[in-house]
């Protein structure tokens, strides 16, 4: 008798159950030590059954990064827009150092550790598109509004360097010099803005003079 075809449920809950246990494996040991064998093991079928589902490794981390990806960028698109763009810009840049307190091992994945293959996967490019739009957005609107000038694109990918530094930094417990990431990044993130600000009122958006500056989890 021929074996009944899988529903889209029974695979999707199955890749979701993988990947599960692939990203619980990589939280508490070395992604590099993670395999197929490994990850089927944890939870209990075999190898053989679990690249039915997913091509090898890469394909399963692949899934993971298009996950917090999408997660990320919700966490992005969640921050309401205001009257005030370049207040905005400054909300979505704690927004995403945010995400990456609250959830390390997901940004590791995304931004720190190498994997082959990464930029074969359009759910990936298409989940991390949806991160660089939101910002992209946020600081046309401010040049638009006459807060800034220069290239809003030179501008976004200086901010996110800005971020990805510190938080790296910080994710690995190298901001030990004393001064720690509550104390650098308001202000980092003010000589940034005052660089790119066409104005040069830092009272508009300093966050040394506002609530908006909340210490990360």
């Amino acid at each position: 008798m021929p074996r009944q075809a899988l529903t889209q449920i029974e695979i999707e809950r199955f890749r979701t159950a993988y990947c599960e246990k692939a990203y619980e494996l990589y939280k508490y040991g070395d992604y590099h030590a993670i395999s197929m064998r490994g990850i089927a093991k944890a939870i209990g079928c075999s190898s053989m059954m679990a690249y039915r589902y997913f091509e090898d490794k890469d394909d399963v981390f692949a899934s993971l990064r298009a996950i917090f990806f999408d997660r990320l960028a919700n966490s992005l698109v969640a921050v309401p827009e205001s009257l005030s763009p370049l207040n905005d810009l400054k909300k979505l840049a704690m927004a995403y150092a945010g995400f990456a307190h609250k959830e390390p091992h997901a940004y590791r994945l995304l931004y720190m550790i190498h994997i082959q293959k990464a930029n074969t996967y359009p759910q990936v490019e298409q989940a991390q598109l949806r991160t660089q739009k939101v910002l992209v957005n946020a600081t046309v609107r401010a040049k638009e509004s006459g807060d800034i000038q220069g290239d809003p694109v030179v501008l976004v990918h200086t901010l996110w360097a800005l971020i990805h530094g510190l938080v790296s930094l910080d994710l690995a417990s190298q901001l030990n010099q004393g001064a720690n990431f509550d104390q650098l990044f308001p202000n980092m993130l003010d000589q940034l803005l005052k660089n790119y600000s066409s104005k040069h009122d830092l009272n508009k958006y300093n966050p040394t003079n506002n609530n908006d500056f909340e210490k990360h989890p």
